[in-house]
């Protein structure tokens, strides 16, 4: 097995509670983190996921109160809220770092962009906005937003903006709809291929008097956030580098057949 390798001193106390869980429910790291993240989303729905919670939590109810999988779950939960929020003015990716640190470690080439570069990009996007344009709601989105560190950098600038991921991992869905959650940012997290006109699952997120993560139909989103969902592989409204011209493309692999994509230098974007 690969070595764990944190960019957070947390991450590691992190999996060793996820390990612990895993131990006791007689499952793998993997599958007790996907666990995890989907019982964490079903808490933060405010009771409308109950039946999926109750589900997913049966794997993890075996043995005595207090030596039970669940037990171990609900305390990497309250560490994890904890790391979160040691430092208040940066906001960090947490999940992403111990999903990639120790569940994937960067499997089929899924290697988050550095928090560091994030928040250059972040940085760079913004300062483009028009200065009487800076207090009005905008829409950022990422096509490929695997935990949602991108548009956790644009909220760290702009946290009254709407946050709009896609990613063909619902793992990554989970994250990024988790990160925006727990900061009560407002947004959709669409589960779907941005190269193609496939939308599997939606999450909005931000407290809604309820919970803080509503699982919506895509006709329920906002007209701009329905385009951007079927039209993500089209060159955006505003980007943050200028789009290769549509002849100059690559291939990209889709469920296992090539397809042409227009080459781009952007990955957020505002629309």
């Amino acid at each position: 097995m690969a070595k764990e390798q944190f960019f957070h001193p947390e991450s590691a106390e992190l999996l060793r509670t996820l390990d612990e869980a895993a131990h006791r429910s007689g499952l793998s790291r993997g599958q007790a983190f996907d666990d995890f993240l989907h019982m964490l989303v079903c808490s933060l729905s405010g009771g409308r996921m109950e039946q999926q919670y109750l589900e997913v939590v049966k794997r993890h109810s075996s043995g005595k109160p207090g030596k039970r999988g669940c037990d171990s779950l609900a305390e990497l939960f309250g560490r994890t809220v904890a790391a979160m929020e040691e430092t208040r003015d940066e906001m960090k990716d947490i999940l992403g770092d111990l999903f990639q640190g120790s569940i994937t470690y960067g499997q089929a080439g899924q290697y988050f962009t550095p928090e560091p570069v994030g928040r250059m990009m972040a940085r760079m996007m913004v300062s483009d906005v028009p200065e009487e344009e800076q207090h009005e709601t905008k829409r950022v989105g990422d096509p490929a937003c695997g935990s949602g560190r991108m548009l956790l950098a644009v909220a760290e600038i702009q946290p009254h903006w709407t946050f709009v991921g896609k990613d063909i991992d619902l793992r990554c869905v989970r994250m990024t709809a988790i990160n925006l959650a727990l900061r009560n940012l407002y947004g959709y997290v669409i589960w779907g291929n941005s190269l193609a006109d496939e939308q599997r699952l939606v999450y909005r997120t931000g407290f809604n008097l309820t919970g803080f993560i509503t699982e919506v139909p895509l006709g329920d989103c906002p007209e701009p956030v329905q385009k951007i969902a079927v039209q993500s592989s089209e060159p955006p409204l505003e980007t943050m580098g200028a789009p290769m011209p549509r002849d100059e493309s690559s291939h990209a692999e889709v469920d296992g057949c090539e397809a042409d994509m227009p080459r781009r230098t952007n990955q957020l974007h505002l629309f």
